[in-house]
């Protein structure tokens, strides 16, 4: 295995780990997989990895497949259903259901089984890190991804507070390749430092790691290619912060 490629493997890893701690503390996650807080921490920010057992540990305790958390692959939690999938059903779209001798027809969103398990989160027609378009409150959704309401639990999220858009150009590589999916919180508008947030400044709209500094913020691309972008505080009414990605998915193979 090349350096390059175990590296990358560490980093993805480490993108995985730091989904399931979410906002709680590492001292909380820690005593939850019975690990040490240090451990974690350094698990966190790619110093070390976890051999099999301390693996398990954390996979058992967060619920999630071990496969997933070792490889990115496979589904999320362990029942084998994964977490999510699109849902492209237009508004009053209705489907049908047998019940006893007559074919009932009922909403699809309204559908009690279905809503108890999922959350529609609106997917919005928007490229980001590349591009011009505009953002949620603007553009209308018809399509939405379904997020397993267990793991929006587990990550402290509100449903009303996410939105899905997709991130187009190579400029957030390898943490976001061209083409993936984010989640967004739309409800985290006040930056901090080290996060990733999606940035709007009229007609553009960027996905960026913000460096929060006196006086300034830095828009960083984690592809050393594309320089900083450095913000002054006298600018920075000029710029929206839409929110913070939460959570990155994409797609492998043709």
């Amino acid at each position: 295995m090349s350096v390059s490629t175990l590296k990358e493997q560490v980093e993805s890893f480490r993108i995985r780990l730091n989904e399931l701690i979410g906002d709680q503390s590492y001292r909380a996650f820690a005593n939850k997989c019975s690990l040490s807080e240090t451990a974690i921490r350094k698990y966190s920010v790619g110093e070390s990895t976890p051999n099999l057992e301390r693996l398990y540990a954390i996979a058992e305790a967060s619920g999630v497949s071990l496969r997933w958390l070792t490889t990115g692959e496979g589904p999320m939690y362990q029942d084998g259903t994964g977490y999510f999938g699109e849902i492209d059903i237009p508004p009053n779209t209705y489907r049908y259901r047998k019940e006893e001798s007559s074919t009932v027809k009922e909403d699809f969103h309204q559908d009690g089984n279905f809503k108890h398990e999922y959350a529609l989160i609106p997917v919005y027609q928007v490229s980001v890190s590349a591009g011009n378009g505009s953002f949620v409150g603007e553009e209308h959704s018809d399509k939405h991804l379904a997020f397993r309401r267990r793991w929006l639990t587990m990550r402290g999220f509100d449903e009303q507070d996410l939105a899905v858009v997709m991130a187009n150009g190579d400029s957030m590589e390898p943490t976001i390749p061209n083409k993936s999916t984010l989640v967004v919180h739309t409800g985290r508008k006040q930056p901090t430092d080290g996060n990733i947030y999606v940035i709007r400044n009229g007609d553009q709209v960027w996905v960026k790691r913000i460096q929060v500094k006196p006086g300034a913020w830095l828009l960083l691309s984690e592809n050393k290619l594309y320089p900083p972008i450095e913000i002054p505080m006298t600018e920075q009414n000029q710029f929206e912060i839409v929110g913070q990605v939460v959570h990155i998915s994409k797609d492998i193979g043709d």
